[in-house]
């Protein structure tokens, strides 16, 4: 997946801290852990931001062992995942994870998850389709809960959408 080195949204995706458990002890590092100038023992669990998380995941350092294993972070734990099965529309992604979509496309890119890529697809659709409704409506009534429930993606579309909508209705006006 290719990340966009200017966008604020993949920049604060990559920031988000998910958990790890080192597979060797490392010495040195221990301010990963607020312990400056000790080691990381092997089997320690640290948050670490996923750019940093994710290198020493895929770096191997003794056969087909890397440094760290990576842990489901808690956006896309199981729990997460039974809601979002459950009633896709009614989930607070912005709670969950402000840049919930750039973190599960990059957590399914790196393990070709494709029950949770099926999943977020299903999400993804559903969401959209609501968005629309609440981009199209005209009355101005719009539900707040779920406009606050959306991630930085989804307001994007959100904002997309209503200006296309508004450009439609002005151009139609326009030729009538």
């Amino acid at each position: 997946m290719k990340q966009n080195y200017w966008d604020v949204s993949d920049i604060l995706a990559s920031s988000e801290k998910i958990p790890t458990r080192f597979n060797f002890t490392v010495p040195g590092i221990g301010h990963l852990d607020n312990q400056p100038g000790k080691a990381i023992k092997k089997d320690t669990k640290v948050e670490l931001p996923f750019w940093l998380a994710q290198s020493l995941a895929v770096a191997p350092v003794s056969g087909d062992a890397s440094i760290i294993m990576l842990l489901a972070p808690d956006a896309l734990n199981n729990t997460v995942q039974n809601a979002i099965k459950s009633d896709p529309v009614s989930i607070d992604l912005h709670s969950i994870a402000p840049n919930f979509y750039i973190l599960a496309e990059r957590w399914c890119a790196l393990f070709t998850d494709e029950e949770l890529s099926e999943t977020l697809k299903k999400l993804c659709k559903e969401r959209a389709y609501e968005i629309n409704n609440f981009a199209s409506n005209t009355s101005k009534q719009i539900n707040n809960n779920f406009i606050l429930s959306l991630d930085e993606f989804e307001k994007k579309l959100y904002k997309r959408t209503m200006e296309s909508n508004r450009n439609l209705r002005d151009w139609l006006n326009d030729q009538a």
